[in-house]
């Protein structure tokens, strides 16, 4: 594949669409974004998306470029031969067992490939990122949930039926109480944005949420004020998290752990403290030379990821 070649990639998040035209270099362009409605539904979803890659190619194709296939991140467990979104439905009926890829291509006109959405972030941090030149190294996205990709001897590691790096599904306390997705005690039910935000709340803290509803964002805001409670909540998510990488580190020993994902952004000082945390958990055999970084690509991961994987695919390539 030629560096110059492009590929649009899509990523569905939680309110919106977003697409860029990114080059096999890893050069990102046209940055896009394409709310979705408040009440999805799956045809709704699909909407949006074939709006958002029509004019996204459109827009590419006014300016010259002319992209050779499309790409898109999406949350859950995806048939990444076919491209079918197998579910979870993420609280949106019908939203399982869905043929993205060839819905999608039937719509542009150009092949189509749909990815796991930390799988593809993994991918892009490997590719054009944090991780790029290791040959070892996990990605970690920290953020309303916990999501991951696994990079053995230069390759995404995908286990059996794709179903492999749910890091945010390791156990790390047994007897913790029941959660939403029927596994309890794992390291999303404790240490993911909607768990810092739970833990201040029942430590005592208020509500101080700017927008109606605290978020992850705010607990940081108020630790780096001298909020008491607050400062205790991102201490402990930081152990949750260092405990969950002394895990990953003492099964793979990796090169490097990269974070990415909003909660990564919090700054240097909550890093410093999850390394830390990291260290207390860890055999030094394992961790002694494993670095701890925050992800490079920020917003553009999912979509970088996303094309990247569109254009190997289009290649012959298959991780």
């Amino acid at each position: 594949m030629y560096p110059h070649a492009t590929a649009i990639g899509a990523d569905l998040g939680r309110f919106a669409v977003r697409t860029a035209v990114v080059r096999y270099d890893g050069v990102v362009m046209q940055r896009n974004c394409f709310p979705l409605q408040k009440e999805l539904t799956p045809g709704r979803i699909l909407s949006t998306i074939r709006k958002a890659l029509k004019l996204t190619r459109e827009k590419a194709a006014s300016e010259g470029i002319n992209p050779l296939a499309t790409g898109i991140s999406v949350p859950g467990f995806i048939d990444h031969d076919e491209g079918v979104v197998l579910g979870p439905d993420h609280g949106i009926a019908g939203w399982k067992d869905v043929p993205l890829a060839s819905i999608m291509s039937s719509a542009t006109g150009l092949p189509a490939y749909a990815g796991n959405d930390a799988n593809l972030m993994t991918l892009a941090e490997h590719r054009y990122g944090r991780a790029r030149g290791y040959r070892h190294a996990i990605f970690i996205a920290l953020r309303t949930g916990i999501g991951g990709g696994i990079i053995i001897d230069g390759k995404l590691y995908r286990g059996v039926d794709n179903s492999g790096g749910e890091v945010g599904m390791m156990i790390i306390d047994t007897g913790a109480r029941g959660a939403e997705r029927g596994i309890s005690g794992t390291l999303e039910d404790y240490a993911s944005g909607e768990a810092l935000v739970r833990q201040y709340l029942e430590a005592g803290g208020k509500d101080r949420g700017i927008s109606g509803k605290m978020r992850a964002k705010d607990i940081f805001g108020m630790s780096r004020a001298g909020d008491e409670i607050a400062q205790h909540a991102v201490k402990e998510n930081a152990r949750y998290i260092g405990i969950g990488l002394a895990n990953l580190s003492s099964i793979f020993a990796p090169e490097i752990i990269v974070l990415g994902g909003g909660m990564a952004l919090a700054g240097e000082d909550y890093i410093d403290l999850i390394r830390k945390q990291t260290a207390i958990y860890s055999l030094p055999w394992c961790s002694g030379r494993m670095k701890i970084e925050t992800a490079l690509l920020g917003d553009d991961a999912a979509v970088a990821g996303a094309a990247c994987y569109a254009l190997d695919r289009l290649d012959g390539k298959t991780r």
